[in-house]
């Protein structure tokens, strides 16, 4: 009986605290996405490198897919942590871009 009037009292207290929960769980967890500014870096960083191979067209379409890839799974400190790493690992942790985006241009 004590379990239930705990869990009723517990139900009541989510219900008036409801949007307040909502809101910290929202904005309280680590963002995924790399801000414009950081965006436009790796965009001119790969464009640059990439023309010389692929074309000014296909460095426009493939850099924009990896950089859209890329800032659907790292922030900007996550980002900083893989280019702090040596070149083999900073290849192994950003090639699911490079494999997805390679057929697109």
């Amino acid at each position: 009986m004590i379990f239930y009037k705990k869990l009723a009292k517990s139900v009541s207290m989510i219900k008036k605290y409801k949007y307040l929960l909502i809101f910290i769980l929202l904005f309280s967890s680590k963002s995924h996405a790399l801000s414009p500014e950081y965006e436009k870096e790796l965009y001119i960083g790969c464009y640059t490198n990439s023309k010389a191979y692929i074309g000014a067209d296909g460095a426009k379409i493939y850099c924009q897919c990896t950089v859209d890839k890329l800032s659907a799974k790292f922030n900007n400190e996550q980002m900083d942590e893989v280019f702090s790493k040596e070149p083999d690992e900073i290849q192994q942790l950003t090639e699911f871009a490079t494999i997805e985006c390679e057929g697109n241009n």
